[in-house]
């Protein structure tokens, strides 16, 4: 029975050798996001009718702003493990580009004429560049597998380009604009990394970029993924 508790003990230290070594790394990650965000607020809304109209005396009676704000998402990162337990990492995400669908209605008050609009085309695009401190802590008795987390900034960027057509007794004007918006967000994760050899990782990873403070554009993100590091040591 000895024999036999030592061999698996031995077994279990030799898989430590797997471990990643610490030093420079470089990785991929791939899976789904969502944005939580219409790419498209009531102010803009508002500041597209305006100029459809030539004026801007009018009343937004409703207005609905949506788009499918979950799709592909893949992230690209590189960092460098101080230890067996400690990493400091970089990465820039992008996520799928959505469709706007939005509408709106009201009352132009210098004709006293109701209108209605929606938009024709637009796509909403968000990009993120964080910095992240990371720890990980092997799993007893099987050093390859380990959980780990993350926490730090993120720099989001949101760019959206809306077209729409403005319907007042029959006739249609047309409005579109450039919006583009840009905040500073805290950034946190956990995640489950394997290590395959100790140069090679694999590992599944939830991510979450938090709004804060009040904002017409870029909500929190959410992102699910698989990935894959090279460590160069």
């Amino acid at each position: 029975m000895l024999p036999r508790l030592s061999l698996i003990f031995l077994s279990l230290i030799a898989s430590c050798t797997f471990a990643a070594r610490p030093g420079l790394y470089l990785g991929g990650q791939a899976g789904w996001g969502n944005v939580h965000d219409s790419g498209i607020s009531e102010g803009d809304m508002g500041h597209m009718i305006g100029e459809a109209l030539g004026e801007f005396n009018f009343t937004i009676n409703s207005f609905n702003g949506t788009t499918s704000d979950s799709g592909f998402a893949w992230r690209v990162y590189g960092g460098y493990q101080i230890g067996y337990n400690w990493a400091v990492e970089a990465g820039w995400a992008q996520y799928s580009n959505l469709s706007i669908d939005a509408t709106a209605a009201g009352i132009d008050n210098a004709t006293g004429v109701p209108y209605t609009v929606g938009t024709s085309s637009g796509i909403f695009k968000t990009t993120a560049f964080d910095v992240v401190g990371k720890y990980m802590y092997a799993i007893p008795y099987f050093c390859p597998l380990h959980i780990f987390g993350t926490l730090g900034l993120a720099f989001v960027t949101g760019h959206t380009e809306p077209v729409m057509a403005v319907t007042e007794a029959g006739i249609v004007s047309g409005g579109e604009d450039v919006i583009t918006a840009t905040k500073v967000y805290p950034t946190f994760g956990i995640g489950l990394s394997y290590d395959l050899r100790n140069d090679i990782s694999a590992d599944l990873f939830y991510s979450r970029i938090q709004k804060v403070g009040d904002s017409d554009h870029l909500g929190s993100i959410d992102m699910v993924t698989l990935g894959m590091a090279l460590h160069f040591g």
